[in-house]
């Protein structure tokens, strides 16, 4: 599961996330994922094995849409993870893809998910325009 799409689209995913990391200083990481959960765009380091972390991504929100779906709901809209070394936030995209970010411990989860769900509608022009969504 590599990161794909055209390098325009990866270019300007790649200027979405690091806007929103910007904007929203608690987010360690994030990335976002198609609709078909292909990893399309990542802000995590070159040590990171991408292949791997949109794997688990994608079936994190693979089983989050199943479990919605099991209790009458049509998708999820958003997640949260909480664990001792921080959280892990999505918010769904209208294609079902979906945006991913990590915070640390301390982090204002409630702002982060909030700069998330603004920068969603530029996640989605990117992809409308690059033809990814």
């Amino acid at each position: 599961m590599a990161e794909r799409g055209g390098a325009g689209t990866r270019e300007e995913l790649d200027r979405v996330l690091a806007d929103l990391r910007a904007l929203s200083e608690d987010i360690e990481s994030c990335a976002v994922l198609s609709g078909e959960r292909d990893l399309l765009s990542s802000s995590h380091g070159p040590g990171v094995d991408r292949e791997r972390v949109g794997a688990m991504l994608a079936a994190l929100v693979n089983l989050s849409e199943k479990v919605a779906r099991e209790n009458g709901k049509d998708h999820t809209s958003q997640l949260r993870i909480d664990t001792e070394g921080g959280h892990l936030l999505v918010v769904r995209l209208d294609d079902g893809g979906a945006l991913v970010a990590t915070t640390g411990p301390d982090a204002r989860v409630g702002l982060v998910l909030y700069d998330m769900r603004n920068s969603r509608g530029e996640v989605e022009k990117v992809l409308a325009e690059g033809g990814e969504g």
